[in-house]
């Protein structure tokens, strides 16, 4: 544990020098402090993202017209495949479905 904390202690000192400095740091461990245990000066950059939490509320309705419900048609698009045998796909499926529910056959009065 007191090899940890000294060498976490190492790392920080080295960062601050190395933040201080401009040019990339002279030799090999000073490279691979910086490149492997510190990290590039860009990587501790303060970000600022553009976030409204209420985007999904607004797109709700959107996702629901075009995948349905339970995305239910977004399930079907995707089980057809991208490719252009589509229409057969679907007539195959539906022929295999017929009467079947959930997996289970219906029963039926004709």
């Amino acid at each position: 544990m007191n090899i940890f904390l000294i060498f976490l202690s190492l790392s920080v000192l080295c960062y601050r020098q190395l933040e201080s400095a401009e040019h990339v740091p002279a030799g090999p461990i000073g490279q691979f402090i910086q490149t492997n245990l510190i990290g590039f000066p860009l990587l501790h950059e303060s970000q600022k993202w553009v976030f409204d939490p209420d985007v999904a509320l607004k797109r709700r309705k959107d996702f629901i017209a075009v995948n349905g419900d339970k995305a239910e048609k977004l399930i079907e698009k995707l089980g057809l495949g991208l490719d252009d045998r589509r229409e057969d796909r679907l007539k195959r499926q539906r022929a295999r479905d017929e009467g079947h529910v959930g997996g289970l056959t219906w029963l039926r009065e004709d």
